[in-house]
């Protein structure tokens, strides 16, 4: 019985940065995303074995495919690590109510599917790893859906994280803050006319990130979260009440001036 990895978002960000690290530790990687010149890409650089799938993971046909093949081929899937998803900065108004449901379909119901499917694919002693943010530990105006969205895998991946302990697999959630990867190329393209977010208090590495993540899980830990500053936050927020927390955040990002005629 084969050994893998299952990485999600795998062509770029921190799913790619994921495929990088853990590359040689598996029988096998498969790598789901979209762009298979990124995929195949990424596979020249790697030592060990990868597969690159090409796949939407808001479409029910992307499922069905990579579960004919964990049924077909029945690896021990060691390490499954969610990282598809996206952002959107604005305003409701300023986002494609399409969009916003994207968000979640990519950001909560694929998560939940892609766990859920590999779940009787793995033994005693499996990993997963759920991409989140800090962002989900507080309600984020202008950054709704999106913050909302990973306040869900938080929840979610926290309570299946007590469920599976007697199977002895762990759920580790990260919870990045700000990080460099092309997540920004696709939340500021929204109809807002000016830049929603314009002060990052700080910015991360994403194989940092990653690397952290990967160490966390190694010690099944509960939540990763990387960096001093991203810990603080989210220890504040925890004890400030929540309108202290979204009056600071428009202050901080002169939100109120930006829309105040409109």
């Amino acid at each position: 019985m084969k050994n893998i990895a299952i990485i999600t978002g795998a062509s770029s960000g921190m799913g790619k940065e994921f495929v990088l690290q853990l590359d040689g530790t598996f029988d096998e990687i498969w790598g789901i995303g979209l762009g298979k010149e990124s995929l195949d890409e990424l596979e020249r650089t790697l030592k060990g074995k990868f597969r690159g799938f090409e796949l939407d993971l808001t479409k029910q046909e992307s499922f069905d495919n990579i579960t004919d093949l964990l049924n077909k081929e029945k690896p021990n899937v060691k390490y499954l690590a969610n990282c598809s998803g996206f952002g959107k900065f604005g305003r409701y108004d300023e986002i494609d109510i399409k969009q916003s449901a994207n968000m979640i379909d990519l950001n909560c119901r694929a998560l939940v599917q892609m766990t859920e499917y590999v779940l009787p694919f793995m033994e005693r002693g499996g990993r997963i790893v759920q991409i989140a943010s800090v962002a989900g530990f507080q309600p984020v105006p202008y950054m709704a859906v999106y913050a909302a969205s990973k306040a869900f895998v938080i929840s979610y991946s926290r309570a299946l994280n007590q469920e599976l302990k007697r199977r002895k697999i762990s759920v580790t959630t990260v919870c990045p803050f700000w990080t460099k990867t092309a997540f920004f190329d696709r939340a500021t393209k929204t109809e807002a006319k000016e830049a929603v977010v314009t002060k990052y208090v700080a910015m991360y590495e994403a194989k940092d990130v990653v690397k952290k993540a990967i160490k966390d899980a190694n010690k099944r830990k509960e939540l990763s979260i990387c960096g001093f500053i991203a810990r603080s936050q989210v220890r504040l927020v925890n004890i400030i009440p929540k309108k202290i927390v979204m009056n600071t955040w428009i202050s901080q990002q002169k939100l109120k001036k930006k829309y105040k005629n409109k």
